[in-house]
């Protein structure tokens, strides 16, 4: 009986104790602190406009009808459509961001018939550390990284597909940060 005393009591003050220690760390996560997403989004206020750059596709997929050159082309014509402004390398450079937009696409070949393949998207920009205020560097402020996908080897246009869809996702967070841009119909 001694015994069912002591687990009674035992029981009550580790619910006690569980209890006050969840209490004390829930609000800390939430404190101060936005979603990674609407940090992302806000980089991307004030960006005058962007360089577009598609890292080299792979050959096999080249041949197979992906061009690199292409796809930078609709990705331009994609982004100046919604009224994000297109620039050179030169004009990127005389902006206070020097923003440029990164599209990586990676894919593998399994030798069976089929495409793996990751689309992930960068936008880096000029930043000032805040210890620093004179020195500059590049950092990526905003950024979609792609689940890994699969196509076959017929099917490899579907690639371009994502990648477009991925660009709208940058025109919808960047027309967001920058509703002054959106273009009127």
């Amino acid at each position: 009986m001694n015994r069912l005393a002591q687990t009674e009591l035992y029981i009550p003050s580790l619910f006690l104790i569980l209890g006050t220690v969840i209490l004390f760390f829930a609000p800390i996560s939430s404190l101060g602190e936005q979603p990674i997403e609407s940090v992302e989004r806000e980089s991307l206020h004030g960006v005058t406009g962007v360089e577009v750059l598609v890292d080299p596709l792979d050959v096999e997929i080249e041949q197979l009808g992906v061009k690199t050159d292409s796809l930078q082309k609709d990705i331009k014509q994609r982004l100046q459509k919604a009224g994000v402004n297109v620039l050179t390398e030169r004009e990127r450079l005389r902006t206070p961001t020097a923003a440029m937009l990164t599209i990586r696409v990676d894919t593998l070949h399994d030798r069976i018939g089929r495409y793996f393949f990751s689309i992930d998207l960068f936008l880096t920009q000029r930043v000032r550390l805040e210890s620093r205020e004179t020195s500059e560097l590049s950092a990526v402020t905003w950024m979609k990284l792609g689940p890994i996908g699969i196509v076959a080897d017929d099917n490899v246009k579907h690639i371009e597909g994502q990648v477009l869809q991925k660009t709208d996702q940058f025109i919808k967070d960047y027309l967001a940060a920058n509703p002054d841009r959106r273009v009127k119909h």
